[in-house]
């Protein structure tokens, strides 16, 4: 279900504000940073979410401004260069000419002479004034940007402060109600292994049915993120308050593989990419804003695995059997979230697919496998959960 903000009020005007409202704003959350209480924290974190996207609109407007201008500037320069070594050599040309002119006393050619160079020079010197117009608005423009960007990293540094004050805000929940068509299907006639196909007519795609098992165990662990950051570990935040998954840092859009061979339980992108905030409970499960659940076969085991926080790119369906290093998504910064990175947990599974297909389907989507969200390492009739690492050889 796609959450619509309580708070559809604020900044409404932010559009288009200069410079130095920007500056009062941020300084405005910097300043509420350390003093804010804990129960208007998610509202800051959402101010901070709110200006960070207007910024990142006003970035995305300059860079293709500054794109543009910087193809004309390139085209102007080399025109200007060109109409500089033509003017050059033309006052070359001419100066040798006047030196046989003078010799026959000739007043009227060396006239003629000096106007044709100089029509040169001013032909020159238009381009060439037009060239430093545009260079001084590409400078402008270019300054602009690296303001946004220092802005950005001071809004970052709020909700980074946000999240260290009040990191135990960032749960997720089984409240409300998961999204019916996200969830597979059943435990009979499980699509066949790669059996996702596209259409080329209209796009649409289909599950071809095949075995009811995963065809076959990865040997090893594939890296869900590459060229990542591990910025929290499993069961504790640095602050000690509890943590249930392990959270790579990348940037926005990157790509998220799958594990191992394996075939995914839900799928879902309800929310926009970047809609994160501290305390924003969207997606399912509650928190957990785009997100991805995959039994995984390793070693003759299998596993649960829960990718969330993602972008609205995702690129596979419930039911669906992928193959290990597959993309099955990008990054990104959804639900519960103060910053681009993907939460991952793992759960050693108890029960055999259909057993844990059936589970799934008839609780209505439990990303735990009864294992729950309120205690670390605990077990269910169905799963343990385990610490990402105590299975992943993350090079990371």
């Amino acid at each position: 279900m796609k959450c619509i903000s309580l708070f559809v009020c604020f900044f409404i005007g932010l559009q288009s504000v200069s410079i130095s409202t920007y500056d009062a704003l941020i300084t405005g959350l910097e300043n509420k940073v350390e003093v804010i209480s804990e129960d208007k924290a998610s509202f800051l974190s959402l101010k901070c979410r709110d200006v960070s996207l207007e910024l990142n609109h006003e970035m995305d407007t300059l860079n293709k401004r500054i794109q543009k201008l910087n193809q004309r500037v390139q085209k102007l320069k080399k025109e200007a260069d060109h109409k500089k070594r033509l003017y050059e050599f033309k006052r070359l040309e001419y100066s040798q000419e006047l030196v046989c002119i003078q010799k026959q006393n000739s007043i009227l050619m060396p006239y003629r002479i000096e106007k044709n160079l100089n029509s040169y020079l001013v032909d020159y010197e238009k381009v060439q004034s037009v060239y430093l117009d545009e260079k001084q608005s590409l400078d402008h423009q270019t300054a602009k940007l690296s303001i946004y960007k220092d802005y950005m990293k001071r809004i970052n540094v709020c909700q980074n402060r946000l999240f260290q004050r009040f990191s135990y805000l960032s749960k997720f929940k089984n409240e409300t109600d998961s999204n019916v068509d996200s969830i597979i299907s059943g435990s009979y006639a499980l699509p066949s292994y790669g059996g996702y196909e596209t259409l080329e007519n209209n796009g649409m795609s289909c599950l071809v049915g095949g075995n009811y098992e995963i065809d076959s165990y990865s040997s090893f662990w594939q890296n869900p993120i590459e060229n990542g950051t591990i910025s929290a570990r499993c069961w504790a935040y640095p602050d000690g308050s509890l943590h249930l998954g392990l959270d790579i840092a990348s940037g926005m859009y990157s790509d998220v593989k799958a594990v191992a061979n394996g075939i995914v339980l839900y799928a879902h992108a309800p929310v926009d990419s970047n809609n994160g905030y501290l305390g924003n409970m969207c997606g399912w499960p509650n928190g957990g804003g785009n997100t991805i659940c995959m039994v995984v076969a390793v070693n003759e085991k299998l596993y649960a695995i829960t990718y969330a926080h993602l972008s609205n790119e995702i690129y596979v369906t419930s039911g669906q059997q992928v193959s290990q290093g597959t993309v099955i998504a990008k990054s990104g910064n959804s639900g519960n979230s103060t910053g681009p990175h993907t939460h991952v947990e793992v759960f050693e599974l108890k029960q055999d697919l259909n057993d844990i297909v059936d589970y799934f389907r008839n609780s209505g989507a439990d990303f735990t496998f009864g294992c729950g969200f309120d205690e670390p390492a605990t077990c269910s009739n169905f799963a343990c959960r385990i610490d990402p690492e105590s299975v992943m050889e993350l090079t990371i």
